[in-house]
């Protein structure tokens, strides 16, 4: 029953960024502001973190691919940074000390960095000709915002949970 509860997360966070990305509406924001929810890029992070690199890899790789296959034409615009940023994740925590604010400053770095490379890739095929000052205004601080706020809220819950479960892990 363990081992289903955390795809079962993942697959909720994939279903909830779609629902609330149609659900939600921001009494303060005009209609230019895009608000983008990264749920499954932040708990991908959280698992990487908290779990192992090779679970955070392989969750971001294959929800990224089902992200591509459900919401986009071209295969691999997000199986590939999903599980590259959890492979760079994986070695910066070798690195530097798991807190909590380290944690959220790499969720809002991994977010900005897969915002920056889908608009790249997306001013590169023409889908979008938005200015990168109008990307930084209108898409990315809304989404930074929404992200940050969502891994502030969840951050504690996930590590434990994660934590918790590394345990019965390691006694099974």
């Amino acid at each position: 029953m363990r081992r289903f509860l955390l795809p079962f997360l993942v697959f909720f966070a994939f279903i909830s960024e779609s629902t609330f990305a149609h659900l939600v509406q921001f009494p303060f924001a005009t209609e230019d502001h895009l608000f983008v929810p990264r749920f499954v890029l932040i708990v991908v992070i959280f698992i990487t973190v908290y779990l192992n690199r090779t679970q955070g890899m392989l969750f971001g790789f294959f929800f990224g691919l089902l992200h591509d296959i459900v919401y986009i034409e071209v295969v691999g615009i997000y199986l590939f940074p999903y599980a590259m940023i959890a492979y760079l994740i994986s070695k910066a925590m070798k690195v530097i000390h798991g807190h909590v604010l380290i944690v959220l400053l790499l969720i809002v770095l991994a977010i900005s960095v897969l915002e920056f490379y889908v608009y790249g890739v997306n001013l590169a095929t023409g889908v979008t000709s938005m200015k990168a000052y109008d990307f930084t205004m209108y898409r990315l601080l809304p989404t930074l915002a929404l992200n940050t706020l969502v891994a502030l809220l969840f951050v504690f819950p996930f590590r434990g949970f994660l934590t918790k479960l590394k345990q019965a892990e390691l006694e099974d």
